[in-house]
């Protein structure tokens, strides 16, 4: 294929305006098991901010296309390659991953062609979006691990924190599609309602109630037998009084504090499981398990990201502007 496509690239470190560059590429061939993908949408996630803005390590190359997820329609298949079809539909995951999975690669999302190894390819379900395909590798996949890392949550009582985030909207989804019991918490009165239509059956704003009144009021002391958890340090201290004995934890941020103090011995005396999710890196078996579950949970209707707003390409300073405000409720997407 000869034809030249645009594609978003981080040329640098920094603020957006100054890091990011549209630029004419060769379109890609693929290889023996990789899939060649026009992409329709490619999602932005807080991460893909974290990585530009240089949180996460210097530039790995003077040139990186950006982001992780993405949706699209397969153009061509390696020789290697029998489980996707030319003209497939499909959403797309950990693309932009160094060889070992556990920082930055080179090739992502944000170009209108790419070629990416079929096991980051999953079939997006004819009633699912390219904009709602988008938002499922990083937010999904981190959803379904945090509920389901410790197995079944059938009939168990779930403390979701964040029920309107793009991460904890999806957790609250699957969850009750597990038939489990679900509180959560916001921070405005309309993030309350997103995490109500979401199906949680107690939704707490922190900002005007007292957040260990109300669960020890609902559920009493250790009456929680699971945390999905947005903010590990924030919820620190009041482990101890909430969870079951033998109940879990899973952890996918501490924002308010990236070097959490544990307090060791309450949570030994619970027999407290942790589990500390980072997507990127997440088991083989975890990925196809998820994969599963989340097609299923969309073709059924159980679960639909939120997409609070779409950019084009060529607005791609703004789309980053708009997600590292933080002021977004749900998914930012790009079209290409």
């Amino acid at each position: 294929m000869s034809q030249s496509v645009q594609a978003l690239m981080a040329v640098s470190r920094g603020a957006a305006k100054d890091a990011l560059l549209i630029k004419e590429i060769a379109a890609p061939t693929p290889a023996p098991n990789e899939v060649l993908v026009r992409m329709h949408t490619s999602g932005i996630n807080p991460s893909d901010i974290k990585v530009r803005i240089g949180a996460q390590g210097p530039m790995v190359a003077d040139e990186v296309i950006v982001h992780n997820d993405g949706a699209g329609e397969i153009l061509e298949t390696g020789s290697d390659v029998s489980s996707f079809s030319v003209g497939q539909r499909v959403w797309l995951f950990n693309v932009n991953r160094s060889a070992d999975g556990l920082s930055q690669g080179v090739s992502g999302t944000a170009s209108q062609i790419i070629r990416v190894p079929q096991e980051y390819v999953a079939a997006l379900p004819e009633n699912v979006s390219y904009e709602s395909g988008a938002c499922l590798g990083v937010p999904a996949m981190t959803a379904h691990r945090a509920v389901f890392c410790h197995g079944s949550v059938e009939n168990k009582v779930l403390f979701i924190p964040g029920g309107a985030g793009s991460v904890g909207q999806l957790a609250v989804q699957m969850a009750k599609a597990a038939n489990a019991h679900v509180v959560t918490t916001v921070s405005s009165d309309a993030k309350q309602q997103i995490a109500h239509d979401a199906g949680a059956d107690l939704v707490i704003n922190y900002k005007e109630q007292s957040l260990k009144d109300e669960l020890l009021k609902a559920y009493g002391q250790h009456g929680i037998d699971q945390i999905v958890d947005v903010d590990f340090a924030a919820h620190m201290q009041l482990i101890p009084e909430l969870l079951k004995a033998n109940g879990c934890v899973s952890a996918y941020a501490s924002g308010s504090d990236l070097n959490p103090a544990i307090p060791y011995y309450p949570l030994m005396f619970r027999n407290m499981n942790l589990q500390l999710v980072f997507v990127y890196g997440m088991p083989d078996h975890a990925k196809k398990a998820a994969i599963i579950d989340i097609n299923r949970f969309l073709s059924s209707g159980a679960i639909s990201p939120r997409v609070d707003k779409v950019f084009e390409l060529a607005d791609a300073v703004a789309a980053h502007d708009y997600v590292e405000s933080n002021t977004m409720i749900g998914n930012v997407v790009m079209g290409l």
